[in-house]
């Protein structure tokens, strides 16, 4: 056998390998059941995260092959410290036009932690950035949960509208910060008039 020939069967082999790898990944992803409450979705986003904060994005910066997000950590919940957190994604993620992340965003992130590479990203997509709804001065801010919700298992011909729209962000962080132990279910609360559908998040994801 020439070496050329033994060069393509290694190739070829380690690629069945990696597609048998990502195919094993989605297959699980896939198999994943439902979550029963958005209470028991926030607990298992913070089960795969490294790290969890309310924050915001201060800043994007592209660097040799990556993107690199600057975010400032105001409510530290998990594995994390207030000041700023710094991830890098990798720059494929964001041809096309796709931007995950953008300068002024605020929410609840939960990322994964750095690989070996230094590489980062939210956990399950874009769906561990759960979205913060300022409630003016003298209001508690909510954790907008509509795309949470449409992950909960339903019964058949159920409506989204079982599910709530929004629970209060002091909920949300403590069943966060307690995903390892079963606490009460966060009480589903009203989104304010004029906070758009979730059109827009399953753009984005």
């Amino acid at each position: 056998m020439s070496v050329g020939v033994r060069v393509r069967g290694w190739v070829c082999g380690l690629l069945l390998v990696g597609a048998a790898g990502v195919g094993a990944l989605a297959q699980q992803q896939e198999e994943r059941s439902p979550a029963a409450t958005v209470g028991a979705e926030l607990r298992g986003l913070a089960s795969r995260a490294g790290v969890v904060f309310l924050g915001q994005v201060a800043k994007i910066e592209p660097k040799d092959g990556v993107v690199e997000i600057t975010f400032a950590v105001e409510q530290p919940v998990l594995g994390v410290v207030a000041g700023t957190y710094v991830i890098r994604e990798w720059a494929g993620r964001w041809t096309g036009g796709r931007q995950d992340f953008q300068v002024g965003q605020r929410a609840m992130f939960f990322l994964h932690a750095a690989n070996a590479a230094g590489i980062s990203s939210a956990v399950d997509g874009m769906t561990g950035v759960v979205p913060v709804v300022p409630m003016g001065a003298n209001g508690s801010a909510l954790l907008d949960v509509r795309w949470l919700a449409t992950r909960v298992r339903r019964g058949v011909g159920a409506s989204l509208t079982t599910v709530p729209g929004a629970v209060a962000l002091a909920d949300g962080v403590a069943v966060t910060r307690g995903w390892q132990t079963e606490r009460a279910e966060p009480k589903g609360v009203r989104l304010p008039e004029g906070v758009g559908g979730t059109e827009a998040g399953d753009a984005q994801r």
